[in-house]
């Protein structure tokens, strides 16, 4: 009976790049974004990550039939499946600059990248069991970018540049946000999150090489990914308290109530 139980717990698949493959934690050894989720539905849920470092929408719509299918979509309680949800988060990559020079170039035009999204999400939503089922889907933005921090752990780490800059991933972020409207998804403003829209004084601390999130990103990109979850999905946000009328509950019985 306990094996059983202990099988049924619902799964979060966070579908990503490189922010999400690092989530568990920063560069400094503190909890990241996933890490973080992961605590709070510790024995509530099982966290899937599936990030994939360097990799752009293109990618990720070849990946589509190894990270989602029919198998991960069975009935929850909570849930019109088995999954309660998945974190969407490209864009970061196909919003690098288009300079022809560089051997392996991750930009994708934005038009595409759009696309790719809206067929990542229609690819989701069809991996059900019913019509009427369907996961939720929570996309995220990419974040705001130091260029000059950027350049420089580029050509100190790789000795080249990897042309990048915030506008271009507020541009991208602004077809993110597009796509949930169109196509029914809560959304993440991770850009604005982290300050994006203030100067880079105001979000250089949040990223720890320019790009990716450093301790205190990596905890605002948390913290803003719960207050979706309790606005949009209340009833898959953790219970707190067994008197909460909503949410995921522990799994199991209390232990004194087995001894």
């Amino acid at each position: 009976m306990l094996t059983k139980m202990i099988m049924s717990r619902p799964a979060i698949i966070l579908f990503g790049d490189s922010i999400t493959q690092q989530g568990f934690s920063s560069a400094t050894n503190s909890p990241g974004w996933v890490g973080l989720l992961s605590n709070a539905y510790t024995r509530r849920a099982d966290v899937f990550n599936r990030g994939f470092s360097g990799y752009n929408t293109r990618h990720a719509v070849d990946l589509l039939p190894t990270v989602f299918n029919k198998d991960m979509m069975m009935t929850h309680p909570n849930s019109s499946t088995n999954t309660l949800f998945v974190t969407v988060f490209f864009g970061a990559n196909d919003a690098s600059l288009p300079t022809g020079e560089r051997e392996h170039n991750q930009h994708v035009p934005i038009e595409e990248y759009e696309q790719n999204l809206r067929t990542i999400v229609a690819d989701i939503i069809g991996n059900k069991l019913e019509e009427e089922q369907k996961t939720p889907i929570i996309l995220i933005t990419p974040p705001p970018l130091d260029e000059k921090a950027w350049d420089k752990y580029c050509r100190e780490e790789f000795d080249d540049l990897s042309p990048r800059s915030n506008e271009q991933s507020k541009l991208y972020g602004e077809r993110v946000k597009l796509v949930a409207n169109d196509m029914g998804c809560s959304i993440v403003d991770s850009f604005s999150l982290l300050g994006g829209n203030n100067g880079v004084s105001a979000y250089a601390e949040c990223l720890e090489d320019g790009l990716h999130l450093s301790a205190k990103g990596n905890e605002l990109l948390y913290e803003g990914l719960m207050d979706v979850i309790i606005r949009d999905l209340p009833h898959l946000a953790p219970k707190v308290n067994e008197d909460d009328s909503t949410g995921i509950a522990l799994e199991g019985a209390q232990w004194k109530d087995l001894c």
